[in-house]
């Protein structure tokens, strides 16, 4: 029990400790605050605000001090008289251990005097503003009038730079004038407010004027100097073309009035300040000059080419000629004898035609020179497209005169092979004499045949009045082809008699010894002799002697590879 007492007292004694506590920092926050308060008193803003009267505003420049002054009357007034009313309650309740109450008062009363101090520093920047704009104004002023005066006088004196852009930039100017005595007005009835948007206006039109000069004086250089020039140029010496009677596929005349004109509308839209027009249109100008510049470049370097290559080109014609005709002779001797290719007749008849449309083409040209009404340009593409044609018609009778040339070749080569193939299949007939066969197989035979007709078919090609070697070529090579299985087919027919041969020889031992042995025995030998199938034959013993000794039958193989 008597622990419980001295825990309830403790309790106690803590408690009013920590009361005693919160008061004494509850006055702590109540000396700053006073100190504050006492601060802010000093601060004043009258001083202010009799100078501001003083100065006798009006228009925007009064209406925002009289708004200025009555925010700061409220604030003074009204605000801070209830902070000063506030901090004495809470200085009371403080006084009468009413702590927390004491506590929560002081905190509004920290917001407020925080929002009055900011009100206060606001309205004051809002004074010292006003205060400062008229020595600001004034200096501001000074110095557009100075960037006025020079640009006016740069204007003035080097309007010969900007042409027909003057009047409107001297309208600009009177308007840059108007401004700075406007703002001078302003200034005198005190509407700093307004006197300073004044000089805002002065300095964005005289950089716009500033910017605008650095456009303008290149554009109207090109617009009064350049292209002028150029035109003058292009002019002088298309004259001196048209009197040594040179012609043009455009009408030059009309070509420089179109840039004239596109001249005088680039000027009035300079006039106008709309360089967006002016940039495209003296683009499409210098387009136009360049055009014109190559037009009488074109025909002046056409008619030097034209004069040194009309000699030569005709040379090329001359030589061309001559070699077509040449091989058309040895043509025409040839199709006595030979069938040429369609190909080739083809491409010569073509050329010839060639051959005749370059020299009328060139005729028509040498003519249009003589009479004095030639494009020289034309005329050097022409002279161009001519050399190219005979280019291709030199190659083109180049390959047909090499071809010709391969078949006289391949005629040799033919001959030569057939008498080749001729001999190859006398040995193979040879070959299969010297086997001393009851007969051969109808299949091989047929190939033999074949082979046999087809080099006979060759010696009467070859022997023919007029010989396709197109034909006999693709011949030769289907009956060297043939020839080479026929060889191989011999070869292979001629192993499979020796085998055979063998096979049944040997075969012999064992035909009293077996029925069913003898009866294929019997088989393979008919085979042999009677129906010349040799192939049949070596397989029907072989496969019966391999059942009566496993063996036999590779070691016989090996005698005839040996």
């Amino acid at each position: 029990m008597f622990v419980i007492i001295i825990g309830i007292i403790l309790i106690i004694l803590f408690f009013l400790w920590y009361m005693w506590f919160l008061q004494k920092r509850n006055a702590g926050t109540l000396n700053k605050y006073k100190d504050r308060t006492d601060e802010l008193k000093k601060a004043q803003l009258d001083d202010k605000i009799e100078k501001l009267e003083k100065m006798k505003l009006s228009g925007a420049s009064d209406d925002r001090f009289n708004q200025l002054k009555v925010a700061y009357h409220k604030q003074t007034d009204d605000i801070f008289s209830d902070i000063l009313t506030e901090i004495r309650s809470a200085e009371y309740k403080n006084t009468e251990f009413k702590v927390f109450s004491s506590a929560n008062e002081l905190k509004k009363v920290n917001t407020e005097l925080n929002d009055f101090e900011k009100q206060i520093t606001e309205v004051s920047q809002g004074f010292e503003e006003l205060l400062a704009s008229n020595e600001l104004n004034a200096t501001h002023s000074e110095e557009l009038q100075h960037r006025y005066q020079t640009l006016r006088k740069q204007v003035l004196t080097q309007s010969f730079s900007y042409g027909p852009a003057t009047d409107k930039l001297e309208d600009e100017l009177s308007e840059i004038a108007n401004l700075l005595d406007k703002e001078k007005q302003l200034t005198n009835k005190g509407d700093h407010i307004e006197a300073s948007q004044c000089l805002d206006d002065v300095r964005l039109k005289l950089g716009l004027i500033t910017d605008q000069l650095k456009i303008i004086e290149p554009l109207y250089h090109d617009l009064n100097e350049v292209f002028p020039g150029q035109i003058d140029e292009i002019k002088f010496v298309y004259q001196k073309l048209d009197k040594q009677q040179f012609q043009f596929t455009d009408d030059i005349e009309q070509l420089i009035a179109d840039v004239q004109k596109k001249i005088e509308e680039s000027s009035k839209k300079l006039g106008e300040m709309n360089f967006d027009a002016v940039n495209t249109n003296n683009e499409d100008i210098k387009q136009r000059i360049d055009d014109l510049y190559e037009t009488l470049t074109l025909e002046i370097d056409g008619k030097r080419d034209v004069l040194k290559d009309q000699k030569p080109v005709l040379d090329y014609i001359n030589h061309a000629t001559f070699q077509h005709n040449r091989l058309d002779k040895r043509i025409q001797k040839l199709e006595e004898s030979y069938i040429l290719t369609d190909k080739t007749t083809s491409t010569f008849q073509t050329n010839i035609q060639t051959l005749k449309d370059i020299r009328r083409e060139y005729d028509a040209d040498i003519q249009s020179i003589a009479d004095k009404k030639v494009i020289f340009s034309q005329v050097k593409n022409d002279f161009k497209e001519i050399v190219r044609q005979l280019d291709e018609i030199e190659s083109s009778e180049k390959n047909i005169n090499d071809d010709l040339n391969q078949m006289l070749s391949s005629e040799q080569i033919a001959r030569n092979s057939v008498e080749e193939y001729a001999k190859r299949l006398e040995i193979q007939k040879k070959m299969m004499e010297q086997l001393r066969l009851n007969g051969l197989p109808d299949d091989y035979l047929d190939y033999f045949y074949m082979v046999y007709d087809e080099i006979n078919k060759l010696y009467d090609e070859l022997d023919a009045d007029r010989i396709n070697m197109e034909d006999i070529s693709k011949q030769v090579i289907v009956t060297q082809e043939d020839l080479d299985n026929l060889v191989e087919k011999t070869s292979k027919l001629k192993y499979n008699v020796a085998l055979a041969e063998k096979l049944l020889q040997y075969a012999n031992r064992y035909a009293g010894k077996d029925e069913a042995f003898k009866e294929q025995l019997d088989k393979s030998r008919s085979l042999f002799d009677d129906e010349y199938d040799y192939d049949e034959s070596v397989n029907v013993i072989s496969k019966a002697l391999e059942e009566v000794e496993a063996g036999s039958v590779d070691r016989i193989k090996e005698t005839i590879n040996s």
